[in-house]
């Protein structure tokens, strides 16, 4: 799995299907710690590790988070690094293995404890650099902090049934600080995971859930809601849930990814789902009181969940991701009834693909306050543009979202 990340996979794709807890976690653990592995790893190797065989260069990786974030006894995590280059084909690189591995493992606390904040933390230095020039060096350092933690299974309930039935196994439901009725079970989240698989609850990140929340709150229920890109479908699946809605649609721009919705809805609502494109959506123009544009983004809210996307992306990435934001969010304006709102959000916290795109705004469009739409105890800041955002934090991912509400004498 680490090898396909390495070639372009995504982690959560191939961890989907649940798996062995085990691999899960040393996937997960070295893709988040990846820089801070490699620093320890390089000075004891003769070659650069770019240049080892994906397998030897992989193993060791492996071995050194094993002892770095799981707390194995360095021998045997040493041991079984070079089992498994030789289970691989790779034997004549064990000898070099287990040298590394000894010396790497022996002293890495002191090292890391000498290392660069941005290599302890284990984010790219340029990405460092920029959030503690935007966000500051404290909120900086709890932001990437919590992004190398791992994530907690939140999840709501589609019905009372489901914490009725963990009730009734005696197992306790904790609820969230500030995300109203998500709820966690930290002593048993396995029958929690099986809710989710059932149909009965749905795993989603508080900040994502929050963002339901806002939209819903946006509109008065009993009126038409459209989500642009709504594919894996959990905000859509919420809103439903949380209001009555006239008419629901949600779209996304691949059909694969447009049937991820209909399993995320379920039973929750009446909602019709199309594949569309939604820089040139097919919709009716000014038929839709609350539109939801959840644009495609840099990702870096979500480093916790997909911890490849820090090795991936490159500063002009997020100029390049603004300029489609931008296409989608005219687009979507195009479609708000007089008097009706769109939210725009990501997953982002960079302030070119949020307060950036919506920086120029038509004649009859306006960035409205969300201060009173916010639950209590979400930890937001606001944006330049009168938004909200929410970074990486020990309770949730990153967000930022702004509300434009259209004029009612447009249309």
């Amino acid at each position: 799995m680490l090898m396909r990340v390495e070639e372009g996979a995504f982690s959560s794709r191939l961890l989907s299907g649940g798996g062995v807890p085990g691999v899960r976690v040393r996937v997960l653990e070295v893709l988040r710690s990846m820089r801070g592995l490699d620093a320890l790893l390089q000075p004891q190797c003769r070659r650069k590790l770019r240049t080892l065989d994906p397998e030897v260069r992989t193993a060791m990786r492996i071995g050194l988070a094993e002892t770095m974030c799981l707390d194995f006894p360095p021998e045997l995590a040493t041991d079984g690094a070079v089992r498994l280059v030789r289970r691989l084909g790779r034997s004549s690189a064990s000898s070099m293995v287990n040298a590394v591995l000894r010396k790497a493992t022996a002293n890495w606390r002191e090292v890391m404890g000498s290392s660069p904040i941005d290599v302890r933390l284990s984010h790219p230095d340029w990405l460092y650099r920029r959030w503690v020039e935007i966000f500051g060096d404290e909120a900086t350092e709890v932001a990437m902090a919590s992004a190398q933690e791992p994530s907690i299974t939140w999840a709501w309930f589609s019905s009372g049934e489901g914490r009725q039935i963990l009730s009734q196994k005696e197992i306790k439901l904790v609820s969230h600080p500030w995300c109203p009725e998500a709820w966690t079970a930290p002593e048993d989240v396995k029958n929690l995971i099986e809710m989710v698989r059932s149909g009965v609850a749905y795993a989603q990140d508080p900040s994502s859930q929050v963002v339901a929340h806002i939209a819903s709150s946006l509109a008065s229920t009993g009126k038409s809601f459209l989500d642009l890109c709504a594919a894996p479908g959990g905000k859509a699946a919420l809103m439903l849930h949380l209001g009555n809605w006239d008419f629901a649609l949600a779209a996304d721009l691949r059909l694969n990814r447009a049937r991820l919705i209909r399993q995320a809805i379920g039973s929750a609502g009446n909602c019709a789902i199309v594949a569309a494109d939604a820089t040139s959506p097919p919709f009716i123009p000014g038929g839709w009181n609350l539109v939801l544009l959840d644009a495609p983004c840099s990702g870096t809210g979500t480093f916790r969940r997909h911890p490849e996307l820090k090795w991936r992306l490159a500063p002009e990435s997020i100029g390049e991701l603004a300029e489609l934001q931008k296409k989608m969010l005219a687009s979507g304006l195009d479609l708000i009834a007089p008097g009706g709102a769109l939210l725009f959000t990501t997953c982002s916290v960079e302030p070119e693909e949020n307060e950036g795109v919506v920086a120029d705004l038509p004649d009859g469009f306006e960035v409205k306050s969300l201060d009173a739409h916010v639950p209590t105890g979400v930890p937001w800041i606001p944006t330049s543009a009168g938004g909200i955002r929410i970074l990486p934090n020990p309770d949730g991912d990153g967000f930022t979202m702004h509300a434009i509400r259209r004029d009612t004498s447009t249309g």
